[in-house]
């Protein structure tokens, strides 16, 4: 409020605190109480200061006053105001006016409502006296902030609360990107280990197959197979290509068994070696 002197003393109470409405309602129950009829017109809707606004109309035969309230507990309210107020006297109809204010009155307002018998000034000392003690205002507190969700862990029986920082999400979807490029890599590696399984295996087949049953395969020693005898009356279960699925002679002592299965090592080892070269 740039151009408007300051009051000269400023109160420090409770209805230098209130809200410019609860300084409107305050006046117009005074009024109303002593046997005045209020129409309270005051909006409120805008920013006024010297605008000559009505906020309130007093009503009791013969008297229509008409009252503006300016709560303005640190500047002085101009002349201006009286000499707007002189002009709505005419237009309302009215037989007398009233400013008052929770502040105080500059000296030109004071002189040119003196001037004027239907003009009354009401200033902030005269009002106080006017409506008597004013109870401290009640300050509506925001409600209290959502506390962060939280998650639960029971460890041996205690309970811990963890309530997760503004880097959490962030984090959780650090996790779940590597999750998922781990399990795409091990599913790979699944595949790659499947596909050269069944390769080798094929080859395996393709080159027992293909090798006469009296000649080695790519110059391989024969190995003597075991065998076990069958149940008296029982036929040999044969494979594919006439070999008995059930060996014969098989090793009895423990060094036979030791130099069976030496033998059939390196003959497995030298089998790999010519798979890959028929590869």
């Amino acid at each position: 409020m740039s151009g408007f002197r300051p009051v000269r003393y400023r109160h420090d109470d409770a209805l230098t605190r209130v809200s410019w409405q609860a300084f409107e309602r305050m006046i117009a129950e005074h009024f109303r109480l002593n046997g005045y009829e209020v129409e309270h017109t005051g909006s409120g809707q805008k920013t006024r200061h010297t605008d000559g606004g009505i906020d309130l109309k007093l009503h009791r035969a013969p008297e229509t006053i008409l009252v503006q309230c300016k709560h303005w507990p640190a500047f002085q309210v101009p002349h201006d105001a009286v000499h707007e107020l002189i002009g709505m006297l005419h237009t309302a109809g009215a037989t007398g006016a009233i400013v008052i204010t929770s502040g105080e009155f500059t000296k030109a307002a004071i002189d040119a409502a003196a001037k004027f018998r239907h003009i009354r000034l009401i200033d902030g000392r005269a009002v106080r006296a006017m409506l008597g003690p004013i109870h401290e205002p009640v300050a509506i507190a925001p409600p209290p902030p959502l506390p962060p969700p939280s998650w639960k862990t029971s460890i041996r029986g205690h309970t811990i609360v963890s309530v997760p920082s503004a880097r959490t999400p962030m984090r959780h979807m650090h996790l779940m990107a590597a999750a998922a490029a781990v399990l795409v890599m091990a599913v790979a590696l699944m595949t790659l280990y499947r596909f050269y399984i069944h390769e080798i295996q094929q080859a395996q087949m393709a080159a027992l197959r293909d090798a006469p049953p009296s000649q080695p395969v790519m110059g391989l020693a024969p190995i003597p197979l075991p065998s076990i005898s069958t149940p008296h009356g029982a036929s040999e279960l044969n494979t594919i290509h006439g070999r008995p699925a059930v060996v014969r002679e098989a090793p009895v002592s423990k060094r036979d068994v030791v130099e069976w299965t030496r033998r059939n090592a390196e003959s497995m080892k030298i089998l790999d070696g010519s798979t890959s070269e028929l590869r």
